[in-house]
């Protein structure tokens, strides 16, 4: 990244001026100090990791741009995107090239060399288009050493994959607030109580998915309906 020697002396002297001890059956062992990571709660330690995953940030697009992998459109003259990083959750979207495969697989493999940071497999997965060959598919589930998977989930509480119909996959929303009412009906609460439990707890629900998505004018009034029948 070019930093200067004298900045990087600075945050390694953070890092190696600690020591560590490990409690075991209440007694504690010889202390030590560590050669990578920031003690817990340093408010460095934000600041250095967003520095090392921009290291593997410039290291994909630096092939996208030289067209060595490809990633994805979402329109004909949107741009290409090749990934998604948010703390240590990380997306790929590439095209289906084992070109891309191997690419993205020796890419990934230097980095976590570099770093240190290690990639856990048992929590990674990957996602075919449903005209991908199944033959390609298990070629590809070799390099990259992950499972292959047909509903990716969820990310960050919202759905990965939609459907035809918009309703069915904002359906989550409505179930959540659902399971929260029906579960207050067999308390004992006074009116105020209900108040904060609607404010602070109900209508929180929807308010993240509502900055992502726009919502049916159908979904709103049967969320609201739910709310007022909890009355």
């Amino acid at each position: 990244m070019g930093f200067d020697q004298t900045w990087v002396r600075l945050v390694m002297r953070c890092i190696t001026s600690v020591r560590f001890t490990v409690l075991s059956n209440g007694k504690s062992g010889n202390p030590f100090k560590p050669s990578r990571g920031i003690r817990q709660g340093d408010p460095i330690s934000l600041y250095i990791f967003i520095l090392v995953i921009d290291v593997l940030s410039v290291m994909l697009n630096k092939v996208v741009e030289r067209g060595i992998v490809q990633g994805i459109r979402f329109s004909r003259d949107g741009p290409t995107l090749s990934h998604l990083f948010f703390a240590d959750d990380s997306i790929l979207f590439l095209k289906a090239i084992k070109r891309n495969c191997n690419v993205v697989a020796s890419i990934l493999n230097s980095y976590s060399h570099a770093s240190g940071q290690v990639i856990n497999f048992e929590k990674s997965n990957v996602y075919f288009s449903p005209n991908t060959p199944q033959q390609f598919r298990e070629t590809v589930e070799h390099i990259m050493h992950v499972n292959i998977t047909e509903n990716p989930g969820k990310y960050l509480g919202l759905p990965t994959m939609w459907g035809r119909s918009k309703r069915e996959a904002m359906n989550f929303v409505k179930e959540r607030m659902m399971s929260k009412v029906e579960g207050w009906k067999q308390k004992l609460l006074t009116q105020a109580g209900c108040e904060i439990l609607i404010k602070v707890m109900a209508q929180a629900i929807p308010t993240y998915p509502m900055y992502v998505f726009l919502f049916l004018g159908g979904l709103c009034r049967e969320l609201d309906g739910i709310l007022a029948k909890f009355w």
